[in-house]
C-alpha cells in the first residue's frame, strides 16, 4: 500500500485542484462577466453617457464580487469532489482489510 488513505488529504488535494482550475479557467471569464454586469448596472443607475467615479466603482465592485463567487464555487466544488473520492477509497481499503 502506498500510504494511509485519509479523508483530509483528499479534501486538500481537491481544494488544490479546484484552485488550479479556477486560476486556469475561471478567473478571466468571471472578471469579464462581472465588468459587463457592473457597466450595465451603472448604466441603469447613472445613465448611459456617464463615465464618472460611480460607474467605475460599481464596475470594480461587480468584478471583484463575481471573481470571489466563482473562486468559492471552484474551490468548494474541488473540496467536495476530493471528499467524495477519498471516502470511496477509504471504504474500499477498509473492505480489503476486513477480508
Amino acid at each position: 500500500m502506498l500510504g494511509k488513505v485519509d479523508v483530509k488529504k483528499g479534501i486538500y488535494i481537491g481544494t488544490g485542484a479546484g484552485l488550479i482550475l479556477f486560476v486556469l479557467l475561471g478567473f478571466f471569464p468571471s472578471a469579464m462577466v462581472g465588468g459587463y454586469v457592473g457597466l450595465k448596472l451603472a448604466e441603469l443607475m447613472v445613465g448611459p453617457s456617464s463615465m464618472g467615479v460611480i460607474t467605475r466603482v460599481l464596475t470594480a465592485i461587480s468584478m471583484i464580487g463575481t471573481v470571489i463567487v466563482t473562486a468559492v464555487a471552484f474551490i468548494l466544488g474541488g473540496a467536495l469532489a476530493g471528499y467524495v473520492i477519498s471516502q470511496r477509497l477509504v471504504k474500499r481499503v477498509e473492505a480489503k482489510v476486513k477480508v
